[in-house]
């Protein structure tokens, strides 16, 4: 067997990779919108509009003055972050046409390690500070109104698993945050909040409302206007898992609607196929992305208290 990787072996790993990358989507990271991040070390986002209460005239008050309101603005900023990448090598006496395939260990491993770190940019930048103000100065950390009490639905002062209570009490928070009712809203779940939420047989109850489109292949869908995502948020693999730890038993989970988070990518994807003269010739290969996420309105977004089970 040749000790040189063929050409054709290097194109077809990277054009693979890029495939890949491109198909598999990550799971949090899709449901933010999407913004520019291109340049700078700090990038403002939106200028945020916000409301007024109109103001009442009359056809008896000929020539009255017009009163002007003072509409309030805020600005939401990101702050460029480190970048997360994979890289590892292939040697040359492996056998490499088999790694170069879509369904190859090395390639799934990156892409799995490169979506981990789109949702994990999402965790980060949902319970981080939130960048305001004029020159982006301005830290504003998450709202501590914007919690589901841990005991909610249970017995008072113990803290008990995700229930129907704590799901229309989510629902609740952000209907009287006068959100847009026809927006889409998220709620994830962990395979332990399903199975507990489960356990609730309304749920899957027509009586109760249920239409057979909550549940479907064994994936629970919605509830209450919640799209739920079901992801094991806490996964070691996070950076951020620990955001999602209340301590004492209890998990954190989150809840927001679409334009209450933003994604910006400074790059989504870069790859690199290179051989290393001073490995032998073995080839690096080389994947990145560097991503952040934040908040863009405190009334958008929440998590419940849930115990562990």
């Amino acid at each position: 067997m040749s000790d040189q990787v063929p050409t054709t072996f290097v194109t077809t790993f990277e054009n693979n990779m890029r495939l890949a990358l491109n198909q598999a989507q990550a799971l949090l990271y899709p449901l933010a919108m999407p913004r520019n991040g291109d340049g700078g070390e700090k990038k403002q986002i939106d200028d945020i509009i916000g409301h007024v209460q109109s103001r009442k005239g009359s056809d008896d008050g000929r020539h009255g003055d017009v009163q002007y309101v003072n509409t309030p603005h805020s600005r939401v900023w990101v702050v460029k972050p480190d970048f997360d990448y994979y890289a590892d090598l292939v040697d040359t006496n492996d056998q490499v046409q088999a790694k170069i395939q879509l369904q190859s260990g090395y390639m799934q491993t990156a892409v799995a390690t490169i979506n981990r770190a789109k949702d994990d940019a999402f965790i980060g930048g949902f319970f981080g500070n939130m960048i305001a103000g004029k020159d982006g100065t301005t830290l504003s950390p998450f709202p501590s109104g914007n919690v589901i009490a841990n005991d909610l639905g249970g017995v008072s002062g113990t803290p008990c698993g995700l229930n129907l209570a704590k799901v229309r009490a989510s629902a609740k928070l952000l209907g009287q945050k006068f959100n847009d009712a026809q927006e889409e809203a998220y709620m994830i779940v962990t395979a332990d909040d399903k199975d507990q939420l489960l356990q609730e047989m309304q749920v899957t109850n027509a009586d109760f409302g249920a239409s057979g489109a909550e549940i479907r292949d064994g994936k629970l869908r919605r509830l209450f206007g919640f799209n739920f995502v079901e992801i094991e948020s806490e996964n070691p693999m996070f950076w951020n898992a620990g955001l999602l730890d209340a301590t004492g038993g209890v998990r954190k989970t989150p809840f927001w609607k679409k334009s209450g988070m933003i994604s910006v990518p400074w790059w989504e994807i870069k790859t690199a196929i290179d051989r290393l003269p001073q490995k032998h010739g073995s080839i690096q290969v080389y994947a990145s992305a560097c991503i952040a996420c934040s908040r863009t309105d405190d009334g958008k977004v929440g998590y419940v208290l849930n115990k562990r089970n």
